[in-house]
């Protein structure tokens, strides 16, 4: 299965190349893989719409494929599209940016966003998305549910890169932060990925104990501290009004 190995770790680092896309040199350094074996994989990759390469910069980005593929991944996550409207409920209630993700297989990804179009500053939070499971809110909400043996293994695999002076890279600490999510039902991210950027999030249950989904907003972190008090509840109650409907949904499903 080697084969299938390097193709997966190609993709991995074409996925999260900038938007100029990444050179057959940055991925030869990235993945370890000589540049003659590179290159053979990525003109089967081209052949099969996986991946394109520009004809000026000689950069290769994902392909049609791919994000066809990645589409219909993101859709399948949320088949009843019941999310949708309580991420948009939240942003029409705070005016802020929202947005959605759930976990699986371990990795935590958006799935929705929603940037009210009165907002001056914009954010860029994309669907499909990874979002750091040790330093975002949209994680920390949905892990904090999660069995504690799970959580380790979760982070043990995370590359806990620390982004600012805000980010938490020692598990045992960012335990303790997810007991106290449990607790109070609501997650930060308090300039943990962007200096002066902050997020807040509560998890979307889809049964008593399970949440696969979490609800977040972000803006200026000195605008969060201003208002969490406020954002809190509501990002709360819209949080618990999601998990009602997807409750009712599973039961629909089951019958």
């Amino acid at each position: 299965m080697e084969w299938l190995n390097r193709f997966v770790t190609i993709m991995d680092f074409v996925c999260e190349a900038t938007a100029a896309g990444i050179s057959l040199t940055e991925l030869a350094h990235a993945t370890g893989l000589s540049k003659g074996t590179l290159h053979r994989v990525l003109r089967d990759m081209v052949d099969q719409n996986l991946v394109t390469q520009d004809a000026d910069t000689k950069k290769y980005c994902l392909g049609p494929k791919a994000m066809v593929w990645g589409s219909k991944f993101v859709l399948g996550q949320d088949p009843a599209r019941l999310l949708s409207r309580y991420c948009d409920l939240l942003a029409e209630k705070t005016s802020l940016y929202t947005f959605l993700c759930r976990i699986s297989e371990g990795e935590v990804y958006c799935i929705y966003t929603r940037q009210p179009s009165k907002i001056s500053k914009k954010y860029f939070v994309h669907v499909g998305q990874r979002m750091p499971v040790h330093c975002t809110a949209a994680a920390k909400s949905i892990l904090a549910f999660l069995p504690d043996n799970q959580v380790r293994l979760i982070m043990a695999r995370c590359n806990m890169e620390k982004f600012t002076d805000h980010t938490k890279t020692d598990i045992s600490s960012l335990i303790g932060e997810l007991q106290a999510v449990k607790q109070t039902g609501v997650a930060f991210c308090r300039e943990e990925i962007e200096t002066g950027v902050s997020a807040i999030s509560a998890p979307v249950f889809v049964d008593n104990k399970k949440a696969v989904y979490s609800i977040s907003l972000l803006s200026d972190a000195a605008f969060l501290r201003q208002q969490e008090t406020n954002l809190v509840r509501v990002i709360i109650q819209i949080g618990q009004q999601a998990s009602e409907h997807m409750k009712r949904a599973q039961v629909l499903t089951s019958v």
